[in-house]
């Protein structure tokens, strides 16, 4: 945390750029296991640098998993799950809840723009991340486009007891000016900080402990 904002680098998948997350202050770095994402990386892979990354929370981002899946990475030893899903699954929500607990599940539904935030789900996550919507069906995070910031400040401050993550194309070139417009205390970078896909500029990681050590 640097002065009270949180942040998450998001799309790791080489223990050279989780420890340079980390140097930089990162609150939480996530790995994608969504098969359709270029950032996605196995849980083999995952196995094999987990001994190198550093004592950061970790985060499985997945895909409306099955509870095979998501038992998988619960049992990999990640802190949190963040779960992308399209509206409309409400016996899986509760299935995830009940597998990896409340405080723990990250939940990202798909919310199209003429679709309201269905509070219900707040009786299973602790914590919601607000991403960018594509139409895609297959599209879910990791666009570099920009989410809803007035609908996600509008949820924050009607349902203050909940944790709200800011996702969708957040960046160091935007990233002071989503927190004045949204009130965000905790961001999640992905592809503005990448040279390709899954590998990370490290430099431009660098610059986001800068720009936050800045904020007033």
């Amino acid at each position: 945390m640097i002065n009270g904002i949180q942040f998450k680098v998001c799309g790791l998948t080489r223990a050279r750029d989780a420890q340079a997350a980390a140097e930089a202050g990162a609150d939480y770095l996530g790995f994608i296991f969504y098969p359709k994402s270029p950032r996605r990386i196995d849980l083999d892979r995952y196995k094999s640098i987990q001994p190198r990354l550093p004592e950061v929370p970790k985060v499985a981002v997945t895909v409306a998993p099955d509870l095979y899946t998501l038992s998988q990475l619960e049992g990999a030893g990640f802190d949190f799950f963040q779960i992308h899903f399209p509206i409309g699954l409400s016996e899986e929500v509760e299935a995830w809840s009940k597998l990896v607990g409340k405080e723990r599940l990250w939940l990202a539904p798909k919310l199209p723009p003429s679709v309201a935030f269905n509070e219900d789900l707040l009786k299973y996550a602790d914590t919601i991340l607000w991403d960018a919507f594509k139409q895609d069906k297959d599209t879910y995070g990791g666009t570099g486009s920009t989410s809803d910031w007035n609908a996600f400040r509008e949820a924050k401050a009607n349902y203050p007891e909940t944790k709200w993550i800011l996702a969708g194309g957040i960046s160091p070139e935007n990233a002071i000016e989503a927190l004045r417009e949204t009130g965000a205390d905790c961001l999640d970078f992905n592809s503005s900080l990448e040279i390709e896909p899954g590998i990370k500029d490290l430099e431009r990681i660098s610059q986001v402990r800068v720009l936050l050590s800045e904020v007033d």
